[in-house]
């Protein structure tokens, strides 16, 4: 079974472990920041458009995922 290396944290770019402190405090996995290690550039362009979707606006994250559930669901998707 094909595993992704897991960057260890203290191997991280500056920019990379800044974006896994932060998100730390909304309580997400700190291994998905190990793993982008081994494409951060390509990982922190995506954060910058990921993130405002998942930690700001007016839904909390709970119920943006119970959306996202839903309409997963709804179009038969695997999630």
């Amino acid at each position: 079974m094909a595993r992704i290396r897991l960057v260890p944290t203290d191997d991280l770019t500056p920019g990379l472990r800044e974006i896994a402190k932060e998100a730390e405090a909304h309580k997400l996995n700190p291994a998905i920041f190990q793993a982008a290690g081994n494409l951060p550039q390509a990982f922190e362009a995506f954060w910058d458009f990921y993130a405002p979707l998942k930690l700001e606006g007016l839904l909390g994250q709970r119920l943006k995922e119970l959306v996202r559930l839903k309409v997963a669901d709804l179009n038969q998707c695997a999630t």
